[in-house]
């Protein structure tokens, strides 16, 4: 599977690499049920905090996607937590 490859409900879809790239310390979702969505806040190792919103149901499709990530790679499960 392709690191530039995402899946959506509608199917796979394909992105340019992102131009800025962060390193994650730190992953959390919330859920706010009245706004109808989830964000995915990451913590970066600059200390930056970056809140990512997911409308509706589409945080399943992350979900399904990094279950197809795990049967595709299963060796990201052994990785170590060290920055390379």
């Amino acid at each position: 599977m392709s690191s530039d490859t995402h899946a959506r409900k509608d199917g796979p879809v394909t992105l340019a690499p992102a131009a800025l790239r962060y390193r994650a310390v730190s992953i959390e979702f919330a859920a706010y049920l009245d706004a109808h969505n989830v964000e995915m806040h990451i913590l970066t190792d600059t200390g930056k905090t970056i809140a990512i919103v997911f409308p509706r149901d589409s945080i399943f499709a992350i979900q399904k996607h990094i279950a197809q990530l795990g049967t595709a790679c299963p060796e990201i499960a052994s990785w170590s937590n060290q920055a390379s």
